[in-house]
């Protein structure tokens, strides 16, 4: 909101101090110091970080908008659920948690602890990725802060150009006085730019940054101990150590991280580690054959109804084959088969077996 919001207020600003002083807008519009300081300033910043971060500043404003998807808060609440399944029902049991974690930097660390991947390892490779992430962070940043440099440059050099033509009127002194009010436009509008459309979307991110790799650092912490077997009152205490007090207190409010779970993704919880593997997998081709539109809901029904046949316990298995056939997602899914190829039939080899149909078809 500090974007959406500041921005606005700030040519609000300019808007109204110039109406005060019966000053038009449009006396402030040339064409010329626009392209010298926009023109110049987006060249020479692409000179260092190359002509492709051009094409990625309409993607850094949108990002500089955007809030956090996950507040420090909410991992505290997430970690001390973890800890609490994963003391009841050990690492595996945290396979449940991979379809709702908030992003596949939590995902891959679950899928990690769930493997018995060493603690070492894991740290080496989630710090791995948080650098990784701050380094990229840190060149959209650098290219913005060098951007907001070049501008008044680009703004001094024009008003010198402007001087320069200027002083080869002298004796027209009307025309001296117009050439120098549009010779210092070009510095307008390189502070203009600088410190209105620049500077403040770079310390945005730069503190989204920050945030982002706080929120990392706890799920790495959080994860680590949960390995190790840490109970989950210790790991509540260590993940409440990252935010202030206001943030605890909604915390111990019951304020943060009521989020519901998808009733289907609540059944592989009761599952027995195969099951829920099976489930999982399902889950995990069903998005990736949704997002390469080469599925339909019949396709599903039938997937289902195979999963059904090979699980242990087919009654929980058709629950949650209920429940998933009514997720959002799966229900937007257009009628029909649309996925090629000989399918995988029930039972084995030869499909021996009568298929197993979902309540509903």
């Amino acid at each position: 909101m500090g974007v959406i919001l500041g921005i606005p207020l700030v040519l609000a600003s300019i808007y109204i101090c110039m109406s005060l002083t019966g000053q038009d807008v449009k006396d402030y519009l040339d064409l010329p110091s626009f392209i010298i300081v926009a023109g110049g300033s987006l060249g020479a910043a692409a000179v260092g970080s190359g002509f492709g971060m051009l094409f990625k500043m309409p993607t850094l404003y949108i990002q500089a908008i955007l809030p956090f998807p996950t507040k420090p808060e909410v991992v505290v609440v997430d970690m001390k659920r973890m800890a609490e399944k994963a003391r009841a029902g050990g690492l595996p049991a945290l396979t449940s948690e991979i379809p709702t974690a908030p992003n596949e930097f939590v995902r891959r660390g679950i899928k990690l602890l769930v493997a018995g991947t060493d603690s070492e390892i894991v740290r080496t490779i989630m710090e791995a990725e948080i650098n990784s992430s701050e380094t990229r962070h840190g060149s959209n940043v650098s290219f913005l802060d060098a951007l907001a440099a070049y501008c008044p440059t680009f703004g001094m050099l024009g008003t010198v150009l402007g001087i320069v033509q200027a002083m080869g009127n002298l004796d027209d002194m009307a025309a001296l006085g117009t050439a120098l009010a549009i010779a210092l436009m070009t510095t307008l509008y390189g502070v203009f730019f600088a410190n209105v459309l620049i500077l403040p979307v770079s310390a945005k991110l730069k503190s989204k940054n920050t945030t982002e790799v706080l929120v990392k650092e706890m799920y790495v912490d959080g994860m680590l101990a949960i390995q190790a077997g840490s109970t989950a009152d210790t790991i509540d205490k260590v993940m409440k150590s990252y935010v202030d007090e206001k943030s605890r207190a909604r915390i111990e409010g019951g304020k943060v991280g009521k989020k519901k779970t998808d009733k289907h993704i609540e059944y592989t919880t009761y599952m027995n580690p195969q099951d829920q593997e099976r489930a999982m997998a399902l889950m995990a081709e069903v998005k990736k054959e949704t997002e390469a539109k080469n599925l339909g809901a019949d396709d599903v029904k039938l997937m289902l109804a195979e999963l059904i046949n090979e699980a242990d316990d087919k009654t929980l298995m058709k629950d949650f084959a209920n429940e998933y056939m009514k997720y959002k997602p799966v229900k937007k899914l257009p009628k029909g088969a649309k996925r090629k190829g000989k399918r995988r039939k029930p039972g084995g080899a030869g499909g021996a077996s009568k298929k197993r149909r979902v309540d509903g078809d």
